[in-house]
């Protein structure tokens, strides 16, 4: 047989046909040939966002434990985070609180200073002293001191002892009568308060508030404290004393 010839035997045989790709399951096309079909750009999209997420995943998986970043739910991490920065123990900053000093004297069992959370009142005030002395002059205590008033810091605060109104020779002093003839602003009423000009229920209210915080030593306090106008002090200033 002529070796040039092709073998007789191959003629009539079936060519064997070159194997098809296997298709998805119920035709539908398989996740490459779902790649190969989408446009450039959205596959280098889908390249860039896979790499993004792999990325993160091992960011989280070496960050220390209790200082990782935590990824969201698409594996991205949040906008502001600050990657590998470990946040610390936070720190308690104890505000200080507010303190009052005061000075409680007179007819208590422990006189002098008291410190008090501010927001105390006069009555605040007694009772860290002791509560009234068995010495004290309830009555006048009743009348001189507003318990409710409240405590600025600084302030003094006179409990009145029995006998501390009466003056050698005359008996005790009526009412806030001085010697002089003067109101005593430390020992007046609010019904005396109320007789003198330019004075009203409001203004011997606030005199006997103001004297409850710290007792007058001087009658130009009527003034300096802010109780009574330039005018009125005039028509007080000879009118009004402050008792020993």
């Amino acid at each position: 047989m002529d070796p040039a010839m092709p073998d007789w035997r191959a003629f009539g045989q079936p060519v064997a046909a070159a194997p098809a790709e296997p298709e998805s399951p119920a035709g539908r096309p398989s996740p490459a040939e779902v790649l190969a079909r989408l446009p450039r750009s959205t596959r280098i999209a889908l390249l860039i966002a896979t790499a993004v997420v792999v990325g993160g995943l091992v960011l989280g998986l070496s960050a220390p434990s209790g200082g990782g970043v935590a990824l969201d739910d698409a594996g991205m991490l949040p906008a502001g985070a600050a990657v590998g920065v470990v946040d610390g123990p936070a720190v308690p900053v104890a505000a200080a609180a507010a303190e009052l000093v005061v000075d409680v004297a007179g007819a208590v069992p422990r006189p002098g200073l008291v410190r008090l959370p501010a927001g105390s009142r006069v009555g605040d005030a007694v009772a860290a002293a002791g509560g009234y002395a068995a010495s004290a002059d309830l009555a006048a205590a009743a009348r001189d001191l507003n318990l409710a008033a409240p405590l600025t810091d600084g302030a003094k605060v006179l409990v009145p002892a029995l006998g501390d109104g009466v003056v050698a020779g005359t008996g005790p002093a009526a009412g806030g009568a001085t010697s002089g003839g003067r109101l005593d602003l430390n020992a007046a009423t609010q019904a005396e308060l109320e007789d003198l000009p330019g004075i009203g229920p409001v203004t011997a209210e606030r005199i006997l508030e103001a004297r409850g915080q710290a007792p007058f030593a001087t009658v130009d306090e009527l003034r300096s404290r802010g109780l009574v106008g330039e005018s009125v002090f005039t028509k007080l200033r000879d009118l009004v004393a402050v008792g020993g």
